[in-house]
């Protein structure tokens, strides 16, 4: 299988946290994309053009975090499954995964909005109190001992991470330069310090990518997907000035 993804790892990536866990990291081939560089188009396989992007072994494309993780998760050969049978445990742990994606998702429109000239301060004010809200439902969230990791879990550690990752270089004037999800919030803190040990976290977080991260790469890759599917590579790669790639799961 090929993973189209960003291999920006100064915050945890859900995908890569369940093909972990899964017992499928060995059976994946990496493709980096980088969001803001020439040449890393994939909207030839992606109509969407975002990342992660999963191709299968027949080359069927998958889309979508959610789906990709689903999926992952449904062809574990570890044993583990994040995505609980027991109904209501399944339910609480969905829940879980919606916040923490919804977390994720407004943060990114936070930190692309800092690049406008001048920002929308409403774009803030909005977004930023739903990360104040979830981040405190996490903190009760956690007051359960879980014996368990699930994907609510996974997603919890990839929102917090990417949240760190934003705020630490400044989002918005409106926000406190100082401000940490960890203050008064001892339970997800403590947490998180416990969860990001796990192998399928340490297995990407904080370390540079290794391999071929050309664009060159990427092209030929979308294009060995074309191929099996019968479809033409484009004539050339499209500029991140035009069509650009957000920051993936």
């Amino acid at each position: 299988m090929m993973l189209f993804y960003s291999p920006i790892h100064g915050f945890i990536h859900k995908v890569l946290v369940v093909a972990h866990e899964a017992g499928l990291w060995d059976k994946l081939e990496f493709v980096p994309v980088y969001p803001v560089k020439d040449g890393y188009s994939i909207s030839a396989i992606n109509p969407l053009h975002k990342v992660p992007t999963l191709v299968l072994d027949d080359y069927t494309v998958l889309y979508g975090s959610q789906t990709i993780v689903e999926y992952l998760d449904d062809n574990s050969v570890s044993g583990k499954k994040l995505y609980p049978n027991n109904k209501q445990t399944r339910w609480d742990a969905l829940r879980r995964l919606a916040l923490a994606d919804t977390v994720f998702e407004v943060t990114v429109i936070m930190a692309l909005e800092r690049l406008q000239s001048p920002p929308r301060d409403t774009v803030f004010s909005w977004n930023w109190a739903k990360v104040v809200r979830s981040v405190d439902q996490m903190e009760e969230d956690l007051k359960i001992n879980f014996k368990d990791f699930d994907i609510g879990h996974a997603s919890t550690l990839h929102a917090l991470s990417y949240l760190d990752r934003q705020t630490k270089r400044g989002l918005h004037k409106s926000i406190p330069e100082d401000w940490d999800w960890r203050d008064g919030r001892p339970n997800l803190h403590k947490w998180f310090s416990e969860a990001i040990k796990r192998p399928s976290v340490t297995s990407h977080f904080n370390k540079e990518y290794v391999g071929d991260d050309t664009a060159e790469f990427c092209q030929k890759k979308i294009a060995e997907v074309l191929k099996f599917q019968g479809r033409s590579a484009p004539e050339k790669f499209t500029s991140h000035s035009v069509d650009f790639v957000p920051p993936g799961d």
